[in-house]
């Protein structure tokens, strides 16, 4: 693990996925990354990279040839190798290989920078393209935080709060559950999506027109938050797994790109929202995570 800490927060990531794996308090002691339990879910705030979500017929195509990979992407089933690192930084870098371009034909060098600063954890994904054409490409967070933060709570008395708006619309699946055309009307109260088994019915509610890219996790039992900034990204999800299993936790999913959708063919340039970097091209897409206590 490799450790960022301030009078605060201690911050552990492990090289393997380059995935957060821990957010604790020092003041309270509060753990707020979901541990892993692997009978339910066994990660913890997954990169998402080169791909978002599933694929229709789980391949895509690049000028006609066919590829495969996993949900989700590989990188966050990768070692990453530790890069440079600072008092409060510290870097992750995984780079194409020939086990990436079975999956991913492309030349890449992807950074993820984790920089602990008070009570703000923040998270670049700094994508570099070192082939000689375009390069197509996702990225996103899938990052879970604990709820239940004080004894004899109930999950029920958590919540997600957006800011702005009073109705959220998200993106309908088809009978395959792929993304469809088609939006919802999900109203709010007060701007808050409760956490219930009802809730999360049909998997991750995913949503593309948010006012503001902001999402803060709070109860209605305690004056505690946590709060993600994710001006970056486009499209963002919710998603727990309490709608099967008895846990006390939701994952805020800032994502550059959708899923696939039904409607589209395999064709990796005609996703929605999918990134494209030219030879030698660079970007950084960044968000950020604070804790109030």
């Amino acid at each position: 693990m490799q450790v960022l800490e301030n009078e605060l927060f201690r911050v552990e990531i492990n090289p393997f996925g380059a995935e957060l794996s821990s957010f604790r308090s020092k003041k309270t002691g509060t753990e707020y990354v979901w541990q892993a339990d692997p009978a339910v879910w066994k990660r913890h705030a997954p990169i998402l990279f080169p791909i978002v979500g599933r694929l229709k017929d789980k391949t895509y195509t690049v000028n006609g040839t066919s590829y495969e990979i996993t949900q989700h992407g590989f990188g966050r089933d990768l070692e990453w190798q530790v890069g440079a690192a600072g008092e409060n930084y510290v870097e992750f870098v995984l780079e194409a290989n020939d086990f990436t371009k079975k999956m991913y034909p492309w030349n890449f060098v992807c950074t993820v920078r984790y920089t602990l600063t008070g009570a703000t954890l923040k998270k670049e994904h700094i994508v570099f393209n070192r082939s000689d054409t375009d390069m197509y490409y996702e990225v996103g967070g899938h990052d879970a935080y604990t709820l239940c933060w004080l004894p004899d709570e109930s999950i029920t008395d958590y919540f997600v709060a957006f800011e702005g708006t009073a109705v959220l619309h998200p993106i309908l699946t088809d009978e395959n559950v792929m993304l469809s055309r088609d939006h919802g009307d999900l109203p709010l109260q007060d701007g808050r999506l409760p956490i219930t088994r009802q809730t999360f019915r049909n998997d991750a509610i995913i949503s593309d027109d948010l006012p503001v890219r902001r999402a803060t996790i709070g109860s209605t039992r305690n004056d505690r938050t946590v709060t993600m900034e994710f001006t970056d990204f486009p499209y963002f999800a919710v998603w727990s797994a309490y709608k099967d299993f008895d846990v006390p936790y939701v994952c805020l999913e800032p994502w550059s790109t959708l899923p696939d959708g039904g409607y589209l063919d395999h064709a990796i340039e005609n996703k929605v929202g999918v990134r494209v970097l030219c030879p030698g091209q660079e970007e950084c897409l960044s968000f950020s995570t604070t804790i109030e206590e």
